[in-house]
């Protein structure tokens, strides 16, 4: 799938659709303040500052499913344990700093 870098409503919708088709799935980390990824140790460029990245927590360990669908809509993502349990990590821009168009368009934090 070529994916692209999605918009904030995009992104929201996406992940909305991920939880949908895969309820066993449960949002534990949304946007971050500068503050609260300091906290949890979190990349300062982390597309949670953004707001354009989430962690899903699966209560059955069932991720494969949850991987292929959140690819399926077009999300970034990495399933791992960063010293929190494992969890889905989605976003909707590809690693690496944001493209300039869309700071443009959707601005930092």
């Amino acid at each position: 799938m070529n994916r692209r870098p999605l918009t904030p409503a995009e992104f929201d919708a996406a992940c909305r659709e991920l939880v949908k088709r895969c309820p066993w799935l449960s949002e534990t980390s949304g946007r971050r303040s500068e503050q609260r990824n300091e906290s949890v140790g979190g990349n300062p460029l982390s597309k949670h500052r953004l707001g354009m990245a989430k962690d899903f927590v699966s209560d059955t360990g069932r991720y494969g499913q949850a991987e292929s669908t959140a690819t399926e809509l077009g999300l970034w993502w990495k399933t791992h344990d960063k010293g929190s349990g494992d969890h889905l990590h989605a976003q909707g821009l590809a690693p690496g700093p944001p493209p300039d168009w869309w700071v443009e368009a959707y601005g930092r934090p």
